[in-house]
């Protein structure tokens, strides 16, 4: 059983509660929207893993209830279903935020997999954004002189590089790179340059 709870948004009632009781069948936990009103009601109040958007939602498109959630901020994956199986419509959906895109009629397994598949692309970003956020979030712990030093070297620079442009020796330089890597949590300059660079910082030149 996964425990998962997938959106299900339809204007067709019957349809809606065949997939419903498709995913239950196969362990999921579902809530059914018939209109792009109760999707958005239902994302704001409840945790969702998923949701399957079917394309043609009466006087909306499944399209703009995509947009519509990624500006509301819900990160989780959205699958467009539509009976309208052509490029033109795919791209749409990609760019305004649909994770994949599945024609009617499907398989059963195909729409599980792409379930499945979503929900994971989904978590793995969700990690790397918090990688990060904790990457940044270190390194707003560094003093004024010690984010100037990482700088530097991320930037490839030697000690004595850096001591000579900042103006001070080479000793208070090794000083203030090891206190950065003591409140970093980190060892070594592989690690250090390895997390300026998650955090946003260039590389250095090789």
């Amino acid at each position: 059983m996964t425990g998962r709870t997938i959106m299900i948004v339809d204007d067709d009632r019957g349809f809606a509660q065949s997939l419903a009781n498709m995913l239950s069948a196969s362990g999921y936990r579902s809530c059914v929207s018939y209109d792009p009103a109760g999707a958005l009601m239902q994302a704001r109040n409840q945790p969702v893993d998923c949701a399957l958007i079917d394309y043609n939602l009466g006087a909306t498109l499944g399209t703009t209830l995509i947009s519509r959630l990624g500006d509301e901020g819900h990160a989780f994956p959205k699958i467009l279903l539509t009976g309208y199986g052509d490029v033109r419509t795919a791209t749409h959906a990609m760019k305004v935020g649909a994770s994949d895109v599945l024609e009617k009629p499907y398989e059963p397994q195909e729409l599980l997999t792409a379930i499945e598949a979503a929900i994971a692309t989904a978590r793995d970003a969700a990690q790397a954004a918090e990688g990060i956020r904790e990457a940044r979030r270190l390194l707003r712990l560094l003093t004024e002189r010690e984010s100037e030093i990482v700088d530097a070297i991320v930037a490839g620079r030697s000690s004595k590089q850096i001591a000579e442009a900042l103006s001070v020796s080479q000793r208070t330089v090794e000083a203030h790179r090891a206190n950065a890597l003591q409140k970093l949590g980190i060892s070594n300059t592989a690690s250090l340059v390895r997390l300026a660079v998650l955090a946003g910082m260039s590389p250095p030149h090789v």
